[in-house]
């Protein structure tokens, strides 16, 4: 067995601008593979959206909790996706510091505002079944907008730090590996 220091850094997105990371066939997949999840997560998200703005039946109180997942992982899709795709199949980062720190920012917001609402959608369908008579009385559009603007909240200050820290318009763009950086 080799020791680590030998063997090569294949995880690294910082090969040099003229060569290319991947073979023309994994590029290919790759391509193939990102747009494929790209699309299927704008038609279907959307349709939840279409669904339930459309349909009577749909618009209970809990089901603006499903709108504003959707409407999350929508704008993954749009902000954060594209991004992360010519990332990876270029091999560096082309769009500048500035980009850097809003799409890291962005990346961080909008996916733990989807997990967020993911776990919303838990305590919700928790209380549902275990205070059935308690919550019918007192979920209101309301208190479900209250809870998810409570998600975007948290969301945000998530999301702050890589805004506040300033990038160098290099060739990389990704969030800190430190578990602790220096105060330095």
């Amino acid at each position: 067995m080799e020791p680590a220091s030998a063997l090569p850094n294949i995880s690294s997105n910082s090969s040099g601008a003229g060569s290319a990371p991947h073979s023309p066939a994994a590029t290919g997949l790759i391509l193939l593979a990102a747009l494929s999840v790209l699309l299927a997560t704008l038609v279907g998200n959307a349709l939840v959206v279409v669904a339930i703005s459309t349909s009577r039946a749909l618009q209970a109180p809990q089901n603006l909790f499903l709108v504003s997942l959707a409407s999350a992982d929508i704008l993954v899709a749009i902000l954060v996706l594209p991004f992360s795709l010519a990332n990876e199949v270029m091999g560096y980062w082309y769009f500048g510091g500035l980009w850097c720190s809003l799409y890291l920012a962005l990346d961080v917001l909008l996916c733990t505002a989807s997990i967020g609402h993911l776990c919303a959608i838990s305590l919700d369908r928790y209380w549902a079944v275990t205070r059935a008579a308690r919550l019918n009385l007192r979920r209101s559009p309301r208190r479900v907008k209250a809870m998810i603007g409570a998600v975007w909240a948290a969301a945000a200050l998530v999301a702050l730090p890589p805004l506040l820290r300033p990038r160098p318009a290099g060739r990389e763009c990704q969030l800190s590996q430190e578990t602790c950086p220096s105060l330095e």
